[in-house]
């Protein structure tokens, strides 16, 4: 079956570089995948590398960081005219900063929004924001925020953007959402939406670090009983639909002064949570000696991890 991943994270040195990741979707038999990454790590320069490169493989979510507004405004326009797709916004960050709706529907982009309970905060404005245009979408990532199903009918601005027929959700972040009434949720989002407004991304490096694995993400869905159809939607046909089906991304490289990694909030990387936190440095090192080790095909990452261990073998000191 044909795969899109429509949530992978490219940057360094927190995530994986273009290469990292077009080897693993390589060896995963995924035909091309969305990339993102975060405020910890807003390395779109090289998100715009991987898009130049392998403008078929690739769409390119991009960061609104800037040192004022305004240079926060003209960092969207910039990396929207080197070929961005889209902007990853915070649901509060859309409630506090509505003009960005409008800054990306009049370039012809969406907004990949992430948030808690149902986006409630920016559920009106998302949902006017698709009003205005037909040929617009918004794409919520993280499962749109779980939370109480019944805030689909509850709350009016979140059942109006759960009813848009250009409002999609993506199921990512899995693991990290175990605490929240997921699967109940899940479902109830199906019922509401249809499986042909869902999509599926791994968010790859950072489900590795919740000792999740490539396929795991991949077959979450298949606790919801979907149809065979249904699945290959969710993997492939919706993000196809949506993200892929006008051929290749008209991309050119981000000039250098966009480099927002000054604007960076600084974090160590978070293994298996709560117990473990690693410089980005040093888990690099592991991360890349974990794929040279077999990665997921020969075990998890905690099991790596424990053999290392046992063996006295420590990652290189940076």
């Amino acid at each position: 079956m044909a795969i899109i991943d429509a949530y992978a994270h490219v940057a360094l040195p927190r995530f994986l570089s273009a290469d990292d990741l077009l080897r693993l979707i390589d060896a995963e038999s995924v035909e091309a995948a969305v990339l993102s990454t975060a405020e910890t790590c807003p390395d779109v320069l090289e998100i715009s590398r991987a898009l130049v490169a392998h403008p078929d493989r690739f769409r390119a979510v991009g960061m609104p960081l800037g040192r004022s507004p305004a240079h926060l405004r003209d960092a969207i326009r910039a990396q929207l005219d080197s070929g961005f797709s889209g902007i990853r916004l915070p649901a509060a960050f859309v409630a506090a900063n509505p003009d960005i709706l409008e800054l990306l529907g009049s370039a012809g982009a969406f907004p990949l929004v992430v948030g808690e309970q149902g986006l409630r905060v920016a559920a009106g404005l998302l949902a006017d924001f698709l009003d205005r245009s037909p040929a617009r979408f918004v794409i919520a990532g993280h499962f749109a925020g779980p939370t109480d199903p019944d805030l689909l009918d509850t709350d009016a601005n979140v059942r109006r953007l759960f009813d848009h027929p250009a409002f999609h959700v993506a199921f990512t972040r899995h693991g990290a959402l175990g605490h929240l009434p997921l699967e109940n949720w899940a479902r109830a989002v199906v019922a509401r939406i249809g499986w042909s407004r869902v999509l599926w991304g791994s968010e790859w490096p950072v489900a590795l670090w919740r000792d999740e694995t490539y396929r795991t993400t991949l077959d979450w869905v298949l606790r919801l009983d979907p149809p065979d159809a249904a699945v290959r939607a969710v993997r492939y046909d919706n993000a196809k639909r949506l993200l892929f089906s006008n051929g290749s991304a008209k991309a050119r490289p981000l000039g250098a002064e966009w480099d927002l990694m000054p604007l960076r909030r600084q974090a160590d990387v978070w293994l298996f949570p709560p117990s473990l936190d690693v410089s980005e440095e040093r888990h690099r090192a592991l991360m890349l000696a974990y794929v040279a080790w077999g990665g997921e095909r020969r075990g998890r990452y905690s099991e790596f991890m424990l053999q290392m261990a046992e063996r006295g073998i420590a990652a290189p000191a940076k």
